[in-house]
C-alpha cells in the first residue's frame, strides 16, 4: 500500500513538473513578447521624434471667402462714409415743403395787413 501511494505521489509530482515546465516555458515566451514589443515602440518613439510631419492643406477657397467677406465690409464702411445724413435744412430745400411753407408765409402777410388795414382804415 506504501508503494500504491508513493507512485500516486510520484505520479501527481510528475504531472506538477510538466505543468510548471509548461507554466514556465509560457512566461518566458510572454517576457520575449514583451521586450519585442518594447523594442518597437521604443523604435517607433524615436521614429516618430525624428519625424517633421507638415500637413499642407488647399486653403485657398476659403482665402478667397475671407477676401470676398472683407471687401463687402470695406464696400459698407465706405458707403456709410459717403451716405452723410443730410441736416434738416437741405431736406427741407430738396422736398415740396418749400412751396407750401412760401403759401404759408404769404398767407400770413396777408392776414396780417388785411387786419392792420380794417382797423386802421375801417375802425375809424
Amino acid at each position: 500500500m506504501n508503494e500504491d501511494k508513493y507512485e500516486t505521489l510520484e505520479l501527481a509530482v510528475k504531472e506538477q513538473a510538466e505543468e510548471l515546465t509548461k507554466l514556465s516555458q509560457q512566461i518566458q515566451d510572454l517576457v520575449s513578447i514583451v521586450s519585442i514589443l518594447k523594442d518597437t515602440v521604443g523604435s517607433f518613439s524615436e521614429k516618430l521624434a525624428t519625424q517633421k510631419i507638415t500637413a499642407e492643406a488647399d486653403t485657398r477657397p476659403v482665402q478667397k471667402i475671407v477676401d470676398s467677406a472683407f471687401l463687402k465690409i470695406n464696400f459698407m464702411f465706405e458707403n456709410a462714409l459717403q451716405n452723410k445724413r443730410p441736416n434738416n435744412l437741405q431736406v427741407f430745400f430738396q422736398s415740396d415743403a418749400k412751396k407750401w411753407a412760401v403759401i404759408m408765409v404769404i398767407t400770413v402777410i396777408f392776414l396780417t395787413y388785411s387786419y392792420w388795414f380794417s382797423l386802421h382804415y375801417l375802425g375809424s
